[in-house]
């Protein structure tokens, strides 16, 4: 009986592909795994299989939870995965790319993130993003006062210093709507 060297995952959103690659050479199999059925599927391969992924936003999940069930796990950054993907991209070719990627000697392979460890990512990214977005408001505030002719220097404090007076200041040219606009968008940068 022929034992695996690895099966590579290509994770997507609900339709995994499956490569098994034995140690005698051969590709087993190549199978598409729905996101219900992947466990029940990995549970078939004997526990301490190696099991490789692509490191994507799911992996970390997927690594810590098959990790927990007796296998061996490596999460492959993509840039070394596509270096292996063999002619047409596709789920398939994929899959054999990080088979093969997860068996080269001198990969750098990423450790499965913590749920804590998640958490901090995702709250970091979320606080950027909040930057980001209010970076713009700001800028599309002194955008729209702008064109109709209430210019307001740079920087988020003199916006919110300013902006209540300009929208209540009737002799200034803004329109009805702009001010309800403005007014309503105040909220998202106080």
């Amino acid at each position: 009986m022929s034992m695996i060297k690895v099966v590579g995952i290509d994770i997507a959103k609900s339709v995994f592909q499956v490569c098994v690659w034995m140690v005698d050479g051969p590709v087993a199999w190549y199978k598409k795994i729905s996101r219900s059925k992947l466990l029940n599927t990995i549970r078939q391969f004997e526990p301490g299989t190696l099991v490789a992924m692509e490191a994507c936003a799911t992996s970390h999940f997927w690594g810590r939870t098959i990790s927990s069930m007796g296998y061996c796990i490596r999460l492959i950054p993509a840039q070394h995965v596509k270096a292996f993907v063999r002619s047409q991209k596709n789920d398939a070719n994929d899959a054999l790319a990080i088979c093969e990627t997860a068996l080269r000697p001198g990969i750098h392979f990423v450790a499965a993130k913590t749920t804590e460890q998640q958490d901090i990512k995702a709250l970091r990214n979320t606080r950027q993003l909040m930057v980001e977005q209010r970076t713009k408001l700001v800028g599309q505030h002194r955008s729209l006062l702008a064109e109709y002719g209430v210019p307001l220097p740079a920087g988020i404090l003199l916006l919110q210093q300013q902006l209540p007076g300009v929208i209540e200041d009737a002799p200034n040219e803004l329109t009805f709507t702009l001010r309800r606009l403005l007014y309503s968008l105040r909220e998202y940068i106080l």
